[in-house]
């Protein structure tokens, strides 16, 4: 759920409703020494979405004018504790760089997520968005 979108800062707040199914949450292992938690691959996924947020609300990337968008780098993913299945985590997106041209966008973004005030993660990762363009190489 997006809860604040500020096109000056090219910032995007939104929450994370972790009582709903999450795949990788859902197949865990659970034992008092292994809390049920929002895994890690899912905190990665929930950038993608919010970096694909980005592209589209503040760099006109539109999937059905042909863009696509790729994860390009992990350059820092720190996770700083468990994020609990229950209560919402608040995820905060930042640019922090960005290079756009007709048919390419490449964005750094700094991500801070939160829970019960509580840092669970932080990253700075890039991504790179391009339009009518193949990358496999083809």
């Amino acid at each position: 759920e997006i809860t604040s979108v500020d096109r000056t800062e090219r910032r995007i707040e939104a929450l994370l409703d972790t009582e709903r199914p999450l795949p990788f949450a859902a197949a865990q292992r659970v034992s008092p020494n292994h809390p049920a938690h929002v895994s890690g691959a899912e905190l990665v996924m929930v950038t993608g979405a919010l970096g694909c947020l980005h592209a589209w609300l503040f760099h006109g990337c539109r999937w059905d004018q042909g863009w696509a968008g790729f994860g390009n780098r992990i350059h820092r993913a720190d996770f700083k504790r468990l994020a609990r299945l229950g209560p919402p985590v608040v995820l905060v997106s930042s640019e922090t760089r960005t290079r756009v041209g007709p048919s390419r966008a490449v964005i750094r973004f700094d991500f801070e997520f939160r829970q019960d005030g509580e840092l669970v993660y932080v990253g700075d990762q890039s991504a790179m968005f391009v339009r009518n363009r193949a990358l496999d190489g083809e």
